[in-house]
Order: structure tokens, then C-alpha cells, then sequence
């Protein structure tokens, strides 16, 4: 395919990225033909591709290019991101924001969405999930491991590093001109408030609809649990 190139997006959750998944779909990409949010399906699960060797990525970026898939979303892990930066064919894209209001707010998404058990800040982290671990940027550039000068270093490889809280500009120099007013909030959906009715949780459709956002504790010394998040993130808006 003449002049074929594929935007490769590292989501990071609740960090503006099904945004940028609408701003994609609003502008025309092709994406997988089976995707869950732009993440590739196979056989009824999401592709692995954080797992994938550097020969098995390359395969995959084939098979799009065969596909004519110009978009492909990857949330749930880092991937090979050398392999990606080193293919012509790849402009690798990400946006971030603030790491600790991105926790927070997936806190009380999750809380309110019923996605996690937790009665507080420290059982989210305990639970041993990506999104909900602290230092979840560095853990995610880092591919897994807690080294603030690896994801440093994978980051630079981007072609597109968004900050959320700068804007979406950058989103233009890839010929996405149509907006997508798409947003994913935690409060304001009615089919969750219509679920934790029909769930019978009373308290938490009363919070939910007074808009309660729950805040860590100070004793749980949540900048200090995040300090590489804030310097990577904070580097990067410099």
C-alpha cells in the first residue's frame, strides 16, 4: 500500500484517550476489523501485543498494513515501543495528563462504574492492577518494571506526546481536522445511574449524583507513591 503509515496509540487510562479513539474514528481511520475502543480482537480476546517479540510485532504491523488498518489502540501494556520507532510505517502517538488527578479519577470511574471492589485508595493499589498501581506511566513505558530512565527513554520515541490539560492540537499534524466531541466522564450517564439503581446501591446513586469525588488520604502520601509519574510527566509538559 503506497504511502501507508499506522498510528499507534499507547491509551493510558483516563487520560483523554477514548477522545483521541473518536478523533480517530471522526477522521476516518480503519481500525481492526473486530476492536474493542480501538484495542485489535482476536478470537472473542484483545491481542496481546504488549507481549509480542520484536518478529511477532512487526508480523502484526504486516497484517494491518494487509487489513489496511491505519489505527490500532494498545491499553493494557507496553509494547516493544524500539521495534514500532524503528518501522517507517509507525507514528506512535500518546497523551497524558496530570498523574495524580488521572488516578483519582479512575478511582471514582471505577468506583462508581462498580469495576472494583475497593472501599479505599490503598485496597485500588492492592487490587494489582496496571491502571491502579502507583507510578502506572512509568510502569507502562517501562514495559512493567519500576525504571523512571527506560520510560524516559521509550517515551522519546513518540512522534506525539500529548499533555490533556495543553490541549489536543497536536491531533491536527495527523490530518484529524474533524472534531469528535466525544468524552468518557466519570459523572453525568445516566445508564450507570440507571445500573447502580437497579443494584440497589442507594449511597453510592446518591453520591453519584451529587457528583462525589473521593480524594486519597494525606496519609497515604499519594505524590510520594507517584514521584517518577511527576517527574516524567512533568519533563514532558516542560
Amino acid at each position: 500500500m503506497a504511502g501507508y503509515r499506522l498510528v499507534w496509540f499507547q491509551h493510558l487510562h483516563k487520560a483523554a484517550g477514548t477522545y483521541v479513539i473518536r478523533r480517530a474514528m471522526a477522521n476516518g481511520e480503519a481500525f481492526w476489523p473486530v476492536h474493542e475502543n480501538g484495542n485489535p480482537v482476536r478470537n472473542g480476546k484483545v491481542i496481546p501485543l504488549w507481549d509480542m517479540s520484536s518478529e511477532d510485532l512487526t508480523s502484526f504491523v504486516d497484517e494491518c498494513q494487509a487489513q489496511g488498518v491505519t489505527f490500532v489502540a494498545c491499553e493494557w501494556g507496553g509494547v516493544d515501543f524500539e521495534t514500532l520507532a524503528k518501522d517507517e510505517r509507525v507514528e506512535l502517538l500518546t497523551c497524558l495528563r496530570h498523574p495524580i488527578n488521572r488516578l483519582i479519577s479512575n478511582y471514582n470511574y471505577d468506583h462508581y462504574w462498580m469495576w472494583s471492589k475497593a472501599k479505599s485508595y490503598l485496597e485500588y493499589f492492592n487490587e494489582g492492577h496496571l491502571h491502579s498501581s502507583p507510578e502506572y506511566y512509568t510502569r507502562i513505558f517501562a514495559r512493567g518494571d519500576l525504571d523512571l530512565a527506560s520510560a524516559k527513554s521509550n517515551i522519546a520515541l513518540f512522534d506525539h506526546v500529548i499533555i490533556a490539560e495543553q490541549g489536543m492540537d497536536a491531533l491536527n499534524l495527523l490530518g484529524w481536522a474533524k472534531e469528535s466531541d466525544t468524552t468518557h466522564p466519570t459523572f453525568g450517564d445516566k445508564k450507570r445511574a440507571a445500573i447502580l439503581f437497579a443494584k440497589f446501591r442507594w449511597v453510592r446513586l446518591i453520591n453519584y449524583l451529587r457528583k462525589v469525588k473521593y480524594q486519597p488520604s494525606s496519609e497515604l502520601d499519594i505524590e510520594g507513591k507517584n514521584k517518577m509519574d511527576l517527574e516524567l510527566y512533568n519533563s514532558l509538559r516542560e
